[in-house]
């Protein structure tokens, strides 16, 4: 990675008086970070990012300088909702904009900014990783003295699982599968907890500590994956009948009434297609690699609904303006007994990013769920 490293750059300026000078206290790293970094995300988006750029969207930071109308005070701890609306680009708002669902912007490559869907992947607007950000007012959500440092820089990839969760609520009584024991799959056993009590979550994870940990976020099965079967051997266990194609893998009766998939790889996808029921729901969170020798048979003979989601915003299934990141440290604030800050598992000052990132990659030796940069040490 040799177009990967630590270098230097001057402090942000204020763009105007509706923006913020932020100061990262930790930062994530995120399967979509990894995914650029190792070349192994789509390029399908690529018009839509702008390098150099400074990495890392999942941020907790404290305001260092505000604007004459920013809304928030020095010395204030927010979380950072990194898309960048129309608002933020200083333009009209577009439909998406309008009606709140700010990560479906279509003007992610015009206005005064350089390119980005999000702040990290964007030139004018640096990331987590590292000592100074700039942020607008817009994206700002101050944090409740209770939320600590460790749960507050998990809000933006919990908003994403929680928004997916709210697009379409389990009902009472729905057996669901979540396959996937990262953040993301944790995340939304958690989700399920809280909006989706009634509904009976089925949890395969790769290691026993993620199994612990999705057991006490409200998973009522948990199944470790072995060889890749993990899926189908929970669906087994529920009590589908499992056959053999002419190649030996497997195909079932039965299965869930619906699957999140949080993985995002051709085996998952294929495994959450293979283990829903006909006519069930399958819902991809966050973001996928390009994907190879995907056999979308069952999402047709199955008459599936498949649907994606990655990102946030103002919920249309929540009384009022509500967004995504309020309601969600809200919903922290009501159920304290979930371990959130037990995913993060590892952190790291930004001197030591080769070793982060090797932890974030390496899940199966590491044992990790979310590593992040810690800045708290750095002054």
């Amino acid at each position: 990675m040799p177009w990967l490293g630590v270098s230097n750059y001057p402090a942000p300026a204020l763009r105007g008086p509706d923006w913020v000078r932020l100061r990262p206290l930790m930062a994530g790293i995120c399967g979509s970070d990894l995914a650029l970094i190792t070349g192994k995300a789509s390029d399908r988006l690529s018009p839509f990012t702008s390098f150099p750029a400074v990495l890392g969207h999942e941020t907790v930071a404290v305001v260092e300088e505000a604007g004459s109308r920013a809304g928030v005070a020095v010395g204030q701890r927010v979380a950072i909702d990194p898309v960048i609306s129309c608002l933020v680009r200083g333009l009209e708002s577009c439909a998406y904009c309008r009606d709140g669902r700010y990560a479906l912007c279509q003007r992610a490559a015009e206005g005064d900014l350089a390119p980005g869907m999000m702040m990290g992947f964007c030139r004018d607007l640096p990331g987590g990783w590292s000592e100074a950000m700039l942020a607008h007012a817009s994206q700002l959500h101050p944090l409740p003295e209770g939320v600590s440092d460790e749960i507050a820089v998990l809000v933006e990839p919990m908003a994403i699982v929680l928004h997916a969760v709210l697009l379409d609520p389990p009902a009472a009584g729905e057996r669901v599968l979540v396959i996937g024991g990262g953040t993301i799959g944790l995340g939304t056993v958690a989700a399920l907890k809280v909006v989706a009590a009634g509904a009976e979550v089925t949890a395969v994870v790769r290691h026993p500590v993620q199994a612990a940990l999705a057991e006490r976020l409200g998973a009522a099965r948990t199944v470790i994956d072995r060889g890749g079967r993990g899926a189908f051997d929970a669906a087994a266990e529920g009590g589908a009948t499992v056959r053999r194609t002419l190649t030996g893998a497997p195909a079932l009766t039965g299965g869930f009434d619906r699957v999140y998939d949080c993985v995002g790889s051709a085996a998952s996808i294929d495994a959450a297609l293979g283990t829903v029921l006909p006519g069930g729901r399958v819902m991809l969170i966050g973001g996928a690699f390009e994907l190879e020798h995907l056999d979308l048979t069952l999402a047709w003979a199955h008459e599936l609904r498949v649907s994606g989601s990655y990102g946030y915003g103002w919920e249309p299934t929540l009384p009022g303006a509500t967004h995504t990141f309020d309601y969600l440290l809200r919903l922290i604030g009501e159920h304290p007994e979930l371990p959130l800050a037990e995913l993060v598992t590892h952190r790291f000052p930004l001197d030591r990013w080769r070793d982060a990132l090797r932890t974030a990659m390496d899940r199966r030796g590491s044992g990790s769920v979310k590593v992040v940069f810690d800045h708290r040490g750095a002054r």
